[in-house]
């Protein structure tokens, strides 16, 4: 028989779980360069990912069992990545965290590299390239939307929920953000976490 102890217990344990399984980390990458302009570090994702293929983005992932925070997470994941050794990160601070559509809660931390010595992890990563801070003060994103909807599946069960309507029904809206430098385009998530800090180093 089910006790109020055993369900305490497995409330508990799934708790813990999800904590973890729900937070992400991504670091912004600033390093200087021989002019002395700030740049900021971008990865183009392997080809032969399964998920977001050839995307732009951030070095970052899902929070692990063995990472004290996010910070550690996406130095964690900034190695794995890129070859890039904490060591050669000074973390400047955190931008206020996103919810990704997938319920993820994404922690963008800022880290200035003292150094550029990486070894890039070709599984992930197919290349990496910069964009001078300067230049997305200069050129704000283009701006598009985007719907999130509801269609029923074929065999969904309409005789039991007889008031559910039939035809897609739409959830919600948001704006989706683009960069285009050169010929790179830096949209979705990693174009809303850039805007996030230019609005902030603008002021």
């Amino acid at each position: 028989m089910i006790s109020i102890d055993y369900i305490e217990n497995k409330l508990l344990s799934q708790l813990k779980k999800r904590n973890i399984a729900e937070k992400a980390a991504v670091l912004i990458p600033i390093f200087q360069d021989e002019t002395n302009q700030l740049h900021l570090l971008f990865q183009v994702r392997s080809p032969h990912l399964k998920w977001q293929p050839n995307d732009i983005c951030f070095p970052g992932g899902r929070m692990e069992e063995i990472d004290s925070s996010p910070i550690q997470t996406a130095l964690r994941e900034t190695h794995e990545e890129l070859g890039i050794e904490a060591t050669s990160i000074k973390i400047l601070g955190q931008l206020t965290p996103f919810l990704s559509k997938m319920g993820l809660k994404i922690y963008p931390i800022i880290g200035y590299l003292s150094n550029l010595n990486m070894k890039l992890n070709h599984a992930e990563v197919a290349e990496v390239f910069s964009v001078p801070i300067d230049w997305f003060i200069a050129n704000p994103p283009t701006k598009s939307h985007m719907k999130i909807a509801f269609k029923p599946s074929d065999d969904f069960p309409f005789d039991l929920v007889p008031y559910r309507s039939k035809k897609w029904q739409q959830h919600s809206q948001h704006e989706v953000y683009f960069y285009h430098y050169q010929h790179y385009t830096i949209w979705g998530l990693t174009a809303q976490i850039v805007q996030s800090f230019i609005n902030i180093v603008r002021q």
